[in-house]
């Protein structure tokens, strides 16, 4: 049986995605769900601190042979690895993900920066989403002022391309502003695609068990 295939995107970076991902899937093993968190292509990574893979790979309750690709230059991946004469395999790592989803129960792939960042020469983000034909697609954004456009802008531009989202999970900002906390229930007026929780601020640790992520999880398992 093939386990759930999960991306988990954004409308930009340094948005709480790898938090948000690591709270999930703590809350998967939680329920004794065999989940393996994956970050394919990573940008930014000096070797000074841990890795947005490693995080994952640390909350994850199943462990694969690490595959992805660790680029140093904190700049879009396409650009980083053009600096560093490095050809993403992209095809290479579809097939991995897939290989993954053979046996874990839930395989969660964290794309790097926002959904229609360029991955690649002449690859998107939302192009390599579709190649891995997953079963849902989660949009993550920041609950601050700004973000209905950037959703809004990011769900249209996503149903152009045919690529199905899921869900929207709100992380709420470090510094709030007077938006934090309506966001969720305007975006509700204007795109179909449900606003699944607004996540508040907090360890991966104590989010797991916030029902926040229990709403996500539910909606990722169906």
């Amino acid at each position: 049986m093939t386990g759930r295939l999960v991306v988990v995107t954004g409308t930009g970076t340094e948005i709480g995605k790898t938090h948000l991902a690591e709270a999930v899937l703590l809350a998967l093993g939680a329920a004794g769900v065999q989940a393996v968190g994956l970050k394919p292509v990573e940008s930014g990574v000096t070797g000074e601190g841990r890795s947005d893979a490693a995080r994952l790979e640390a909350a994850s309750t199943f462990h694969v042979k690490p595959f992805g690709i660790a680029l140093r230059a904190p700049i879009s991946p396409h650009r980083a690895a053009r600096l560093e004469g490095v050809t993403l395999p992209l095809d290479d790592l579809a097939a991995a993900i897939h290989a993954a989803t053979a046996r874990a129960d839930l395989v969660l792939v964290e794309l790097p920066g926002g959904l229609f960042t360029p991955l690649a020469d002449r690859t998107l983000n939302a192009d390599f989403a579709l190649r891995l034909r997953p079963d849902h697609v989660l949009l993550v954004a920041p609950d601050r002022l700004g973000v209905l456009h950037d959703v809004l802008a990011a769900t249209r531009a996503a149903a152009a391309a045919s690529l199905p989202l899921r869900g929207i999970a709100l992380v709420t900002p470090e510094r709030p502003d007077p938006s934090t906390g309506t966001n969720a229930a305007d975006l509700g007026d204007y795109t179909p695609v449900p606003v699944l929780a607004t996540v508040p601020r907090g360890a991966p640790s104590a989010l797991a068990a916030h029902p926040s992520i229990a709403l996500i999880v539910a909606a990722l398992r169906r």
